[in-house]
């Protein structure tokens, strides 16, 4: 056999050869500046062995305080990630200033106070979930992930939402479903979602605000029970508990 043909045949074998994806996962992640309630839920998460991402909002404003605690949980695996220094929509911050006023006054800041913490940032969270194509440009020059959100559909199905499902396809711009009380997620609902990834190699993202045990309906409040409900469902899949750094890590 020539050389050529061995080179060729080589070369077949492993292009041939499946690539192994990761394992099936779910990512979860809280909004804003709710920090005491996300350390009371800390023990909670170990239990399951659940890494999440906390994105911090107005981090000025944070206590000394806070700041250890998330330092707690950032110890614990957690990832700490930015959610603006103003937490403004960016369409119309951006129409009613300018694109430099929004990199120097939401993004630039939030990235320069949390840095000089101790904390390097690697994910973004759009307050509202606002974000174009030119701010995802803008973002992903600074941030190795960006994460928007995503409305329940009329269908009331979890498993027909793709842009909630990660695809490891190295896409740097993701999107969850809120889980608070005013999302109406299902347990259903969510038992299905998790179905899905767990049957197609996927990652469910969800995102919520404030963990209360009796949240208000309607509100920007995570019910703790239905919390913990997501966390022994996912492990009963054998999901990976992914944080949003990891999905694209570079």
């Amino acid at each position: 056999m020539n050389k050529s043909l061995i080179i060729i045949l080589v070369f077949f074998i492993f292009s041939c050869k499946e690539t192994k994806l990761p394992p099936s996962g779910i990512c979860i992640s809280f909004d804003d500046r709710s920090v005491d309630e996300w350390f009371a839920i800390k023990n909670l998460l170990n239990e399951y062995d659940a890494k999440v991402s906390f994105f911090i909002t107005q981090f000025d404003s944070l206590t000394a305080s806070e700041i250890v605690k998330l330092k707690q949980l950032e110890s614990d695996g957690h990832e700490i990630g930015s959610h603006g220094a103003l937490h403004v929509v960016s369409e119309f911050y951006i129409k009613n200033n300018t694109y430099k006023d929004y990199l120097e006054n939401e993004i630039n800041p939030s990235i320069r106070s949390m840095k000089q913490a101790g904390f390097n940032i690697k994910s973004f969270a759009y307050p509202y979930g606002a974000k174009y194509w030119f701010t995802d440009f803008m973002l992903l020059q600074k941030f190795d992930v960006l994460r928007s959100v995503t409305s329940i559909n009329k269908e009331k199905d979890l498993t027909l939402i793709d842009e909630i499902y990660y695809d490891f396809n190295g896409d740097r711009t993701l999107s969850a479903i809120g889980i608070d009380t005013n999302g109406k997620v299902t347990k259903e609902m969510i038992k299905n979602a998790i179905k899905r990834a767990s049957d197609n190699n996927q990652v469910l993202m969800v995102y919520g605000h404030i963990p209360m045990s009796s949240p208000a309906s309607n509100s920007y409040e995570l019910d703790i029970d239905f919390l913990k409900f997501i966390l022994v469902e996912a492990k009963r899949k054998g999901l990976e508990f992914y944080r949003f750094k990891d999905l694209t890590a570079k």
